[in-house]
């Protein structure tokens, strides 16, 4: 990866919907260039993919809590990140360094879904507590 590709996927960040011509517009190159560098990048693995940012209100998800979770020194981190990811409402698991050792965000239709995925968290074997927080409001989101 050089520089180009770095002023590339910057711009991407700003606008994932910018054409091959317009990347390389604003950074001198063709758009058969830009393309043939992005199709590099999704190569190796530096992309990992496209998605679209939906309001979670107009996806029919309007209760999002963010779960803290601590474990035991023994767990089995492979087994538990397994059962995490058979939870519905579980949106992202996020490995962390500290007393936390996973975060874990949740999204669901109603309360009763949430109320029902965060008891699952908490019985996933070598989960010792959870820390549950209800999102009032996104703020920002790239």
């Amino acid at each position: 990866m050089d520089a180009t590709d770095g002023r590339i996927l910057r711009l991407l960040l700003q606008n994932a919907r910018a054409s091959y011509r317009d990347l390389g517009a604003a950074v001198g190159l063709s758009a058969n260039a830009v393309a043939q560098r992005m199709r590099r990048l999704d190569a190796v693995g530096v992309v990992r993919g496209y998605t679209v940012l939906l309001d979670p209100a107009v996806e029919g998800t309007p209760w999002t809590a963010v779960v803290h979770v601590t474990t035991t020194i023994d767990a089995d981190a492979p087994a538990m990140e397994a059962g995490f990811r058979t939870i519905p409402a579980v949106v992202e698991v996020l490995d962390l360094a500290g007393t936390i050792d996973y975060e874990i965000r949740v999204r669901a239709r109603t309360q009763a879904e949430l109320h029902e995925a965060v008891q699952a968290i908490r019985l996933t074997p070598g989960v010792t507590s959870i820390e549950t927080r209800m999102v009032m409001r996104q703020v920002l989101r790239r």
